[in-house]
This record gives C-alpha cells, structure tokens and sequence, in this order.
C-alpha cells in the first residue's frame, strides 16, 4: 500500500473518529439532562419514565457499540503508525483494499474473518 492511500484511510478514520465522539457526547448530554425528571405521581407520568428508561437503556447501548467502533478505529490509527495498516492479523495476507474501503478498520482478511466467526459460532 503506497502513502497516498495510507493517508486517504487514515483521513476516513480520523473521520470517523470525529463522527462516533460527537455521537456519543450527545448521547451523553441528553442522558444527563432528559433522564430523572420529576414527572409526579399520575399514571401518564410512570409512562413517560418508562420510556424514558427504555429510551436511556436503548442511548447507553448505542454509546457502548460506538465506544467500541472507537477502540477498533485507535487500533488501526496505531495500525498505520507501526506499519502493519491492512495486514491480516490473523494470516498475515494484505487485506484486499476494496474490504478497506467498506470497513477502514478491518483487522482480518475476509477469509481469516469468516473463519473466526465459524469457530465462534460452533462454541456457542
């Protein structure tokens, strides 16, 4: 892989670095502010607090999905830096660039990967 196309999925990771922290800092505040307001005693307002927590739960899952898009996005940031961008971790082949460009922080060539998910499926 030449510098260019480094930069080019450095730049999309970075990219979407950005995105995923804007996300889950809004996810965040509005947890913070929407969630624990006295809403009284009526049967609208335990409701409404139900699907305030429904809807919390559903924010705070989001986030933990998007905080762990964001440890693999770091991981391949430090990827590029060492030198090992868009080398199967698992087989040691270049991962094809077209796998790249639809998923930047692919740690596996798709065959490596389909093989991971076969094994884990049969543990379960």
């Amino acid at each position: 892989m030449n510098e260019r196309e480094l930069k080019k999925f450095e730049k999309q990771l970075l990219e979407e670095r950005e995105r995923l922290f804007r996300n889950i800092r809004n996810i965040e505040e509005v947890s913070r502010s929407g969630y624990g307001r006295d809403n009284g005693l009526d049967l609208t307002s335990f409701a409404e607090t139900g699907t305030d927590s429904f809807d919390l739960e559903t924010s705070l899952n989001i986030a933990g999905y998007e905080s762990e898009q964001l440890l693999e996005i770091d991981d391949a940031l430090d990827r590029i830096k060492r030198g090992t961008y868009g080398i199967c971790e698992g087989s040691g082949k270049p991962i094809p660039k077209k796998r790249l460009e639809a998923f930047p922080a692919a740690r596996f060539c798709i065959e490596h990967q389909e093989q991971l998910e076969k094994e884990n499926a049969m543990r379960r």
